[in-house]
């Protein structure tokens, strides 16, 4: 690397560092157990219209068959374990909090899906060692940011594929209303930043990977009351959430919404890549 090049993994140290001193306490599993009706209704959207979508960018490349077997690091509510355990042969989904096994258990029973186990620990506590070239697929995506050592992260989904490994990270949505009311409840404290695409694509590329992309768009329709627990839990990581910041929420969604429901697009980069292809790094 030259003198004057940007060091991406710094650069994503750099982010969470800052995110994390902000922080009056970070994520912790039983944070993701009470958001998880949350996210189950959020990504139900058009009967999980951005798994899907997911799922097609990668099979239009032959990345993901029908005879596939998938792991999902930090499955959540099933964002990828119900669209994609209907159309290949088999997925894992690696997820800690209860609250998220039990939302995926519950929508996988109701859509009749069975082809499909889970890995109750976090990631860094999986022993790869003896998953090694296991699945056709790694896929990641809500998670990715919550690793400082992306490096160390990203060689472990490298060791558990036979196959390829696909990171999804956002590329871009309004981010009005989000800074609008982060003002309005702390002040001239930074906004946290999350490290996600380009940066993820740059720390690959950097490291000899050779990653390829396809963007999709996506969109979500959330309730009043799901919101506000969404944004009451995700203050309290930040400040006491008091009646005058709950105030703030609550106004700020009143006022963005549309017959008590909340829409909003966004896009997201589908970046994959084959662990056993480099490139030669300078």
């Amino acid at each position: 690397m030259s003198d004057t090049a940007v060091d991406w993994v710094r650069r994503w140290e750099e982010i969470y560092d800052n995110r994390i001193r902000t922080c009056l306490k970070d994520y912790s599993v039983d944070h993701w157990t009470a958001r998880a009706e949350d996210y189950s209704e959020f990504r139900r959207t058009d009967q999980y219209a951005y798994g899907t979508s997911v799922h097609d960018a990668l099979a239009a490349h032959g990345i993901v068959t029908p005879s596939s077997r998938v792991l999902e690091v930090g499955s959540g509510p099933g964002t990828f374990v119900i669209p994609f355990a209907k159309r290949i042969a088999h997925m894992t989904a690696v997820e800690p909090a209860k609250g998220m096994i039990s939302v995926i258990q519950r929508d996988t029973a109701k859509t009749g899906i069975a082809n499909y186990d889970i890995i109750p620990k976090i990631w860094q506590e999986v022993d790869t060692g003896s998953l090694r070239g296991s699945y056709d697929l790694v896929i990641t995506s809500t998670v990715i940011w919550m690793f400082r050592d992306i490096l160390q992260q990203i060689g472990r989904m490298e060791e558990t594929a036979g196959g390829h490994c696909c990171i999804v990270e956002s590329a871009g949505g309004s981010q009005g209303f989000e800074r609008s009311l982060w003002h309005s409840i702390m002040g001239d404290t930074p906004h946290p930043a999350y490290a996600g695409y380009p940066i993820i694509y740059n720390i690959l590329y950097q490291n000899g990977r050779i990653p390829q992309v396809r963007m999709i768009d996506a969109r979500t329709v959330r309730s009043f009351d799901m919101l506000m627990n969404v944004y009451r839990i995700f203050y309290s990581l930040y400040t006491e959430v008091t009646p005058e910041v709950e105030d703030k929420i609550r106004s700020a969604l009143q006022a963005e919404s549309r017959s008590g429901l909340h829409e909003r697009s966004y896009r997201a980069a589908v970046v994959w890549w084959d662990p056993k292809e480099r490139r030669e790094t300078v």
